[in-house]
This record gives structure tokens, sequence and C-alpha cells, in this order.
């Protein structure tokens, strides 16, 4: 019996779509070096208390500061969620479960509670 079954022809969507964070970096990428050309007047920059000048082009200049601001924001945020658990996060939990949604111990029964209830239904009538 012959091969039933037929190769797929290339698709560029496929293709495309297979390849797709690649192919976004790479539109970013470009759409970044064309901000960078394009902005290409020289500025001074003047740090705040005298702390310096930088001298450089306009669309480098921006991208830096964006890095920057992105960077604080990330160190920011971290420092925010490490307070809240360290503060008490936990407090805005409902009573009885945990952060993990875990019950918590007040919940279960105790360790040796298997071995202190009887076997089966008690005060049955069927039973002998």
């Amino acid at each position: 019996m012959a091969y039933q079954y037929k190769r797929r022809r290339p698709s560029i969507v496929r293709n495309f779509w297979v390849y797709r964070r690649l192919v976004g970096f790479a539109v970013l990428l470009g759409v970044l070096l064309w901000f960078v050309w394009v902005n290409d007047t020289v500025v001074t920059v003047s740090f705040p208390f005298r702390l310096g000048e930088l001298s450089s082009r306009l669309g480098v200049v921006i991208l830096l500061s964006a890095l920057f601001g992105s960077l604080m924001t990330i160190l920011i945020g971290t420092i925010v969620v490490a307070r809240r658990r360290i503060w008490g996060g936990q407090a805005a939990d409902p009573p009885g479960v945990s952060g993990t949604g875990a019950p918590t111990e007040d919940d279960l029964p105790p360790p040796d509670y298997a071995s202190k209830t009887g076997d089966g239904f008690t005060g049955t009538k069927w039973t002998g």
C-alpha cells in the first residue's frame, strides 16, 4: 500500500506563526533603531544637584531614560510586593484559608482521628 498522506506545502502564515516571537523581536528592534536614527539631534542632559552632564543623541537619551524608568518600576514593584508579604499580606485572606488556598490547621481533624472512630455506621436497625 502506498503512503496515503501528502506532505503539506510550506505556508508563509504557518511559518510566521511558528516564529512569531522572533519576528516580533526583529520588528521591535527595527523600530528602535529607526527611532534612534530619526532623532539625531545632539542634546545635553544635566543631572539634578549638579551630579554631571551627558551629551548624546536625542534618540539614545530617550531610550536610556525609558530603560531607566522600566528598571526603577521593576525595583519599586519588587519592594512593594516584598513589603506586603512581610508586613501581613496574609491578613487579606478570609478566615480559615491560608495564602495557598489550603485549609488551616484549625480546620483539619486531629492526627489520631481515624483510630478513635468505629467501623461503619453505628446505631443502625439492620445490624444484628
